[in-house]
C-alpha cells in the first residue's frame, strides 16, 4: 500500500535480482489494509544494491546485514484495483510471479490517477 502511495520508494528483500524493468506491485492477500489481495501499480525497478542506513525512510524499514534495497521509479496506475492470480515462475510468493490483466483493466499515468482521486474526493 505504501508503494502505490509513492511513501515508499525503496522495496526491500533479503535476497537480490538481476531483473530490471517494470513490475507490478501487489498486496499481499493476508495484508490488513483494503487493498489486500489487489494490485496496485506498476513502477520501473531500476537499480538493487545492498541497503545503507540513509535508505530507512524512504524503504519504511530499519537497514539489516544482507538486506537488499529495490530502487523503484516511474509510478503507474490500473484504470481500477483487481484482485489478481499468481501465476509463479520462481522462488517464493513475495518474489517475482506473472499475473495477467483484466480485459476491462487499463494502465494510466500518475497525473491521470491523481486527476481521478482529486475528482472522487470532491464527490463523496
Amino acid at each position: 500500500t505504501l508503494v502505490g502511495q509513492q511513501k515508499k520508494t525503496i522495496e526491500t528483500r533479503m535476497k537480490s535480482t538481476e531483473y530490471r524493468g517494470d513490475i507490478i506491485i501487489c498486496c499481499g492477500g493476508k495484508s490488513v489494509t483494503f487493498n489486500a489481495g489487489k494490485a496496485l501499480c506498476i513502477v520501473e525497478l531500476y537499480e538493487v544494491r545492498d541497503m545503507v542506513k540513509e535508505d530507512e525512510e524512504a524503504a519504511c524499514i530499519e537497514v539489516a546485514p544482507g538486506r537488499k534495497a529495490y530502487l523503484l521509479r516511474n509510478w503507474r496506475y490500473f484504470s481500477r484495483m483487481f484482485t489478481f492470480s499468481k501465476r509463479k515462475i520462481s522462488g517464493s510468493f513475495q518474489w517475482l510471479f506473472e499475473i495477467t490483466l483484466p480485459d476491462d483493466v487499463k494502465i494510466i499515468s500518475e497525473a491521470e490517477y491523481n486527476e481521478y482521486n482529486e475528482y472522487q474526493n470532491k464527490v463523496k
